[in-house]
Order: structure tokens, then sequence, then C-alpha cells
């Protein structure tokens, strides 16, 4: 599966929305440089024609944890990074043996995905579906991101973007 994400600024969100044939949803953004976000899923590669002013990213699937299912989730919560090229085995492992596992158990937090972007960056996006925008904060959630492994991983990432996304349109 491949994803496109599209940065865009205003109400240009709507003007950018790909093909029917593509899962798509628009996010309103906060705490970001742009207030829109376009989410697209393809089983290939897809081609993106945006105006000009729109950032497009395309990514692969890497990972995914836990099921969505038929749950609708309104918040979707970004985190986009880059990793020294030698950390790059201990944080795969890291993403699959703990910190994506814990977090799926934790209430309002559904599935968790991982992309790798297919040319610029920040590199890796890790995706969280969530039905409680405050999941992460819970005691439930400060249990799940608080262990050494995360600390010392967390503190190695460059080029880093955190971004909670709210379903505007799917």
């Amino acid at each position: 599966m491949h994803l496109s994400l599209i940065e865009t600024m205003s109400t240009g969100a709507v003007a950018a929305k790909p093909p029917a044939s593509a899962l798509s949803r628009v996010y309103a953004t906060s705490g970001a440089s742009f207030d829109g976000l376009v989410w697209s899923e393809f089983e290939a590669p897809p081609v993106i024609d945006c105006p000009p002013g729109m950032k497009v990213t395309i990514l692969r699937q890497t990972q995914c944890v836990g099921e969505q299912g038929d749950v609708k989730t309104p918040w979707v919560y970004l985190v986009h990074t880059d990793i020294a090229p030698d950390l790059l085995d201990e944080y795969n492992a890291w993403y699959g043996e703990e910190h994506l596992p814990r977090l799926v158990k934790v209430p309002g937090i559904l599935r968790a995905r991982r992309f790798t972007a297919t040319a610029g960056e920040p590199r890796y996006l890790t995706a969280y579906d969530l039905t409680d925008r405050d999941a992460f904060e819970s005691p439930e959630g400060l249990v799940a991101r608080k262990t050494p492994w995360t600390e010392r991983m967390r503190s190695q990432f460059t080029n880093t973007r955190r971004i909670m996304c709210k379903l505007i349109d799917d």
C-alpha cells in the first residue's frame, strides 16, 4: 500500500483531493506549518498533480499493528522523523517489538502504521488512528510510552514533526 500526503494551505485541501479510486480523507491540522492534509491510500505508487504551493509526499507502508475495522477514527496523529543510518536496525526493532505493540493496547489507539517516503524528508512517518485525541496522555498511554528504549530512540530522532489531525471529510 502506498500513501500520498498533500499538505495544504487554507482551503486548498478540497481542490487537491485525488480521484475517487483512492481511499481519501481530508484533515484539519493543529500545530503544523500548514492547515490541511489530504491522506490518500493507493495500491500502486500514485502520480499526484497539485496546485502550486502544496507539498506532496509519497510513502510506502512498511508495518501495520492493530486494526481500525469499522470503527470511525476522527483523529490521526502523525510523527515524521529521520534517523541516522547506523541506528536504522535498532529503530525498526524498537518500533516492531516494543513501541507499536504497546501503544495499540492503549484505549483510544486502534491502529499504528509505519511508512517510508519514496523521496524527500523526513523519511519516516508513523500514523496512529485514534478514537480519543488524548489517548497518549491517558495513564495507560503514559505507561506505554515511557520506557528506557523509547526514551533512547526518541533522543536519536532528527528533523521531527508531530501533527495531530482531525478528520473533516471522508
